[in-house]
This record gives structure tokens, sequence and C-alpha cells, in this order.
């Protein structure tokens, strides 16, 4: 049920692998595991400092270097501790959501985990070997979201900068009507896409993820001698914060997909859209609100759209754009608001293919070729047997058109 990851705490593979390490001591690959059971416990004499080779002896004692004190009760920047403020329970959330997305653990269910048989390859590697490195890019390059970014980077020359990159959400222009608790009505533009900080730690991220398994380099930096790139750019990665922004893509980026390529994590169905319960947007509790009620119409539209391009991509032919937003219109009370151009919303909400692992190609204005086949399960996880039936249903009605 891969997600888009817009924390810090997981933005350094090597903190995921001594984490993972310890996870698999723990619990192997049979035994499943709650998120909770990733954070530091200093009664647990498997606890990530045993494997962490980052720590600095601060006052006798090892500690984390990411921490503002590290002294404090946090122990590890990444996952926090179980004695840690209960607030920072987004960080062993980050976690869990960035090992998932590179597929080294698997869900179970709704909260519960197993470490995968990929994980347990990671783990068993030695951090200096190619080894590491191959199984960590084939993790990399299995996150949709990473295949979006690097999408946009193939439009870019060699030698480019991220900044002005927007990899989040689509936004969409739509207006509802919203009656509040009280009984009174207004228009309210809803929210769809990402706030701009968001989008920066998305990027950070899968900066550092990308540079770890050389799909692209720092420029100004020049690393050590080492054959393996997350060694040799070690200290680049593992500096607090990320400082560089121009960057050169390797050769294996600029090959990437000369050859449609099968994306194993895309997002799954119920992340083609940001968790609006946290909102914090302008507009307050009725945006909110208005932007909740509409949540199903956003993911149904979001996941159609990401369906029938995947759909149509593994038969190698293109998707008529024009025929999809017929065959919505038919049905456009699970799509789209009152009073809204299905058109329009639809021009917008096609952004959301690069960040489900499935960027394309415009032709002739209204065939789209996709660049990718993803994984239809993992889409499908989460997905409403209503919405994958409608799903069915449109791609039935554009193929008798």
């Amino acid at each position: 049920m891969a997600l888009l990851l817009n924390r810090k705490y997981g933005s350094r593979l090597e903190c995921l692998y001594y984490i993972l390490t310890s996870c698999y001591s723990k619990f192997g690959t049979t035994t499943a595991f709650a998120l909770k059971d990733l954070k530091y416990d200093d009664d647990d004499d498997k606890n990530v400092h045993q494997y962490c080779q980052q720590l600095q002896n601060i006052l006798g004692r090892q500690c984390c270097p990411y921490l503002n004190n590290p002294l404090n009760l946090s122990k590890c920047y990444a996952t926090q501790s179980v004695d840690s403020d209960s607030t920072k329970s987004k960080a062993v959330s980050d976690i869990g959501g960035s090992l998932e997305a590179l597929g080294f653990i698997t869900r179970i269910d709704k909260r519960k985990y197993k470490v995968s048989v990929e994980g347990e390859r990671w783990v068993k590697s030695n951090f200096n070997s190619k080894e590491w490195e191959d199984i960590a890019r084939k993790g990399v390059l299995s996150y949709g979201v990473i295949i979006g970014f690097l999408n946009k980077i193939a439009e870019l020359p060699d030698d480019f900068t991220y900044q002005g990159l927007y990899l989040s959400y689509p936004h969409t222009t739509e207006t509802v009507l919203y009656t509040d608790p009280n009984g009174v009505s207004s228009y309210i533009n809803i929210s769809t896409d990402s706030q701009r900080d968001s989008n920066t730690r998305t990027m950070s991220r899968l900066i550092g993820w990308c540079v770890a398994v050389g799909l692209i380099e720092p420029k100004g930096i020049t690393g050590t001698a080492s054959s393996l790139v997350h060694i040799k750019y070690q200290d680049f990665l593992n500096k607090e914060k990320l400082t560089v922004r121009n960057f050169k893509k390797t050769a294996l980026c600029k090959t990437l997909f000369d050859h449609k390529l099968e994306v194993a994590n895309p997002l799954s169905y119920s992340r083609l859209h940001k968790n609006a319960e946290s909102m914090r947007e302008n507009g307050g509790e009725d945006l909110r609100n208005a932007t909740l009620q509409n949540k199903p119409k956003i993911l149904d539209r979001r996941y159609v759209f990401v369906y029938a391009l995947n759909y149509y991509s593994k038969l190698n032919r293109s998707l008529d754009f024009e025929k999809l937003v017929q065959a919505m219109e038919k049905h456009s009370d699970s799509f789209f608001a009152t009073g809204n151009d299905a058109s329009a919303i639809m021009e917008s909400e096609c952004e959301i293919g690069d960040i489900a692992g499935i960027p394309f190609i415009i032709e002739n204005d209204t065939m789209f070729n996709a660049k990718t086949t993803i994984n239809e399960r993992i889409l499908n996880e989460d997905a409403p047997a209503a919405s994958i039936k409608l799903a069915k249903k449109i791609i039935e009605e554009m193929e008798a058109m």
C-alpha cells in the first residue's frame, strides 16, 4: 500500500537498512510486527543502536547524530523511542511507509507487517557491497513516485536543478456547495493538492534515494574513490540537510525509459488523495469537511484514470482521453460535483499518473501512451469493490464507442 512519502525521517537508505536489520533480527520473515515495534527501546537487546554504524560517542554514550539534543529521550531520530513524545509517531509511520514503498516490508493487514523476501536479502547483504546497492536500487525503482520523479527530470538537461519541480497531488479547480452543521450553505473551492512544504520534503527524499543508488549525482561534490555510489557519497547522503541544488543524470538514469518498466509499488487506491483529515489550509473546518465529503469522488476519478491508463498500457495501446471523459460523464455523480467541467477537471487530474508510477506521453492531443505498467494488485489493494467494478465498466463503455 505505497503512499506519497512527504516526511524527512526515512530519507537516508543507510538508516533504513539498520532499522530493518534490527527488525529482522527480532521477527525474521514469518512473525508479524506493528510499526511501534520499530521504535527504539532501551530494554530491547536488539534495538537499532545494536546495528547502527552512525552513532557518535557523546559524554560516554552512543548517540544518534541527527537529534538536535543527542541525549534526549528520542534516542533514534528516524524511529523515535517508546519513551519519547507520542506525537512523534509520524516518524515511525514514515519509516514503515518508506520500507513498504521499497518493497522491504509487506503489509498483511491494516496495522501488521512482515519483512519481505527482498527485505531479508537486503539485510543479509553487506553494506559495503555491490549486492547491497543492487537490492537498494531495485527497491527504489519499484516505488511509483520515484518513477514519476525520474520522468520529470527526463525532460530536463543532463545537468539540472530540482528547484521548481512539483511532484505531488494534482490541483483541480472545483467548487462545491457545502452545508455546515448549522445549516448554512456556501460555495467552497475544495482542496485537492499538497502544500509547498510537503512537496519540498518529498523532493528531498527522492533526491537522496536517487543519489544513493546511482541514478543522479550531486554537482560540486567529489566524494570518495569508491566504485559503490552509496559509499562514494556517504558523507553527502548523511548530512543533516540537503544543501545541494544542482545534479547530473547518470547513464542509467538517461536510458531508464528506453523500455517499458514494470512498477511494483505504485500508489494504492486510498493513497491517490492526500490525508484531508489533517488539512491545515486557510478556510479551516468548512474547507476540510467539504473536501472530505467529496473525497470519494476525487479518489474514484483518479483511480479510474490510472486503472484505464494501465489497462491500455498492458495491451500496448493508447488511452483515448476524450473517450475516457465521455464514459466518465455518463456516471458523473460518481466523479464530479454538480456544476463542474468534467474535461477541465480530468485534464488536471491526469497529472496523478506521475506519482502513481505510470507517466505518459500525449500524442495528437488526446492519445495517452504510458511509459510503464504498474502492479494492478497494489493499485487495487484497498479499493472498494464498487470502484473496481465501475472502472471495468468505464473501459467496457469506452471499447463500445
